[in-house]
């Protein structure tokens, strides 16, 4: 695998697809993989990094680690900085707007100093920075209103409590996170309605990005194995529709969410294809067993995504 690969256009995606080894080394741990996404993802665009990460991937954890990380280096547009990041939104009730209470004080210099608590952040203790969602006031209609703050993981008051790994996908583990005036800088604070411009759009553009890894990852799994030249090549037409619905700059349209509704549905549907093939028998048993754990993962935020599809659908 080549880490000096050129990828400027769609055909060049494709083409590494077809073209770089598809026997993928194992990961040890998290900073294994970050740096084999690191070597494999340089100077990619967001959408191709995912699907170039998931390649690279040995399982389906880190397949959706370079999923999620290239999600937030869309969401951050052209401030790009490859940094392990980590979202920090979901407290004890959840991460609707309403049930948040970590609180964000402005001062006179447009900073200001964070204080609550966040029930877990995936990856949070690892990563190099923290996009931390913190209430800042209420509107006219008494509802919360949300910043988002991007602070380096280190900064004084900021503490991290036992890592807890999921029954699935175990190599990523969740941190919870313990904010105590946090101190944030001006030029710290993400531009626009904390809601509107990053938690609502992170759904969609995560979701896109987590397939494209995901599909980047059946493609090395079915090139190593053998698998017939259809399937392949299905999985690789699912990305060509994804890449441009996670490279949108409208995550929040409701044509995007349409689009992307039918294509997760059609990624399903190839999934369960493959799972009741004969050619998934050729998958080495590790990485049926692992498969058979990990794939409720796809299915966390299906609730999510049909009411979005709904509201879309009008």
């Amino acid at each position: 695998m080549s880490a000096a690969d050129t990828i400027d256009a769609p055909t060049d995606l494709f083409e590494a697809l077809l073209r770089r080894d598809p026997n993928t080394p194992a990961m040890t741990d998290v900073d294994a993989w970050w740096q084999t996404h690191l070597e494999v993802t340089r100077g990619a665009s967001p959408a191709a990094a995912a699907v170039l990460g998931g390649f690279a991937a040995d399982r389906l954890a880190f397949a959706f680690g370079s999923g999620y990380t290239a999600a937030l280096h869309q969401l951050l547009g052209p401030d790009r900085t490859l940094l392990r990041r980590a979202l920090c939104a979901t407290e004890a009730e959840g991460a609707h707007p309403s049930k948040l209470t970590c609180t964000l004080t402005l001062d006179d210099s447009g900073g200001g100093r964070i204080t609550g608590d966040k029930s877990f952040a995936t990856l949070g203790h690892l990563a190099d920075e923290l996009l931390v969602v913190a209430v800042c006031g209420q509107d006219e209609q008494g509802r919360n209103r949300l910043r988002v703050a991007r602070i380096p993981a280190a900064r004084e008051g900021v503490s991290f409590g036992e890592p807890v790994s999921p029954n699935f996908v175990p190599e990523l583990p969740h941190a919870p996170v313990s904010l105590r005036e946090v101190r944030v800088e001006p030029g710290e604070l993400l531009p626009g309605d904390g809601y509107l411009s990053v938690l609502k759009p992170f759904r969609t553009i995560e979701d896109a990005h987590v397939f494209l890894a995901v599909l980047g990852w059946l493609t090395k799994l079915g090139r190593h194995v053998g698998w017939p030249h259809e399937f392949v090549e299905r999985g690789l037409s699912l990305i060509a529709g994804l890449l441009p619905i996670a490279e949108s700059s409208r995550p929040l349209s409701p044509a995007v969410h349409r689009v992307l509704g039918g294509l997760l549905a059609a990624s399903t549907d190839h999934l369960i294809r493959l799972e009741n093939s004969l050619a998934w028998r050729a998958l080495a048993e590790q990485d049926r067993a692992r498969w058979t754990r990990d794939r409720r993962l796809l299915e966390v935020a299906s609730e999510a995504r049909g009411a979005r599809l709904k509201s879309a659908r009008g």
